[in-house]
């Protein structure tokens, strides 16, 4: 039996992933959170085989949360659940310790082959991309300037580039708008571009963005 973990912030969809795993069989979720302090609280109180969790939460993300997990408990397979495409965030995922990256759009076969393959001591990423994934992951760290922000720091920039307001992502990620601002400007400065049309020009480019 497996014994999973479940961290996301939507009530709906975690009970709708439970249920698939259990009617799975071979399979029991023993622990469940929603934001990332319940899920460190979690790990410290539940035993368990994999974590599976999601990439984007209110406040603490996901992806920034991963390295304080590594940190408590660093054999513990992580997979990734994300409504990214891979592309766009399983590269940063592995790289801050992940073991898997599945979408939200996957099939019921692929999430189960993806625990069951972590729980193995192995990595998973879906099979369309894997090439790619594993080419990025190959690059040297820091070849592309993107490649230099923090987890925190493409996050950001990412909803910059989609157009959403600097007081909308304040509220998301529980920040003032000056200091949002801060990011931003630290961000243009790191991409070396002056303003928001420049960066998203570079997203494109890039291929950060749909």
């Amino acid at each position: 039996m497996i014994r999973i973990a479940l961290v996301d912030d939507h009530t709906i969809f975690r009970e709708g992933l439970k249920r698939l795993l259990m009617d799975e069989g071979g399979f029991s979720v023993v622990a469940e959170a929603c934001n990332g302090p319940d899920a460190l609280t979690a790990i410290r109180t539940h035993e368990f085989d994999v974590l599976v969790l999601d990439i984007s939460m209110p406040g603490r993300s996901g992806l920034d949360l991963i390295p304080s997990i590594r940190s408590e408990k660093p054999l513990l397979p992580i997979v990734v659940l994300s409504m990214y495409p891979a592309e766009q965030y399983a590269v940063r995922a592995f790289e801050a310790g992940a073991s898997g990256y599945v979408t939200k759009d996957m099939d019921a076969v692929e999430l189960v082959a993806s625990i069951r393959k972590v729980v193995q001591g192995k990595r998973y990423f879906s099979p369309q991309v894997a090439e790619r994934v594993m080419y990025n992951l190959d690059r040297v760290n820091g070849q592309l300037p993107h490649r230099d922000l923090s987890s925190r720091e493409y996050e950001i920039m990412r909803l910059i580039v989609q157009g959403v307001r600097l007081t909308e992502i304040g509220r998301q990620f529980f920040l003032s708008v000056k200091t949002v601002s801060t990011y931003r400007s630290r961000i243009l400065k790191k991409i070396g571009v002056g303003t928001n049309a420049e960066l998203v020009q570079y997203a494109l480019r890039h291929k950060l963005i749909d």
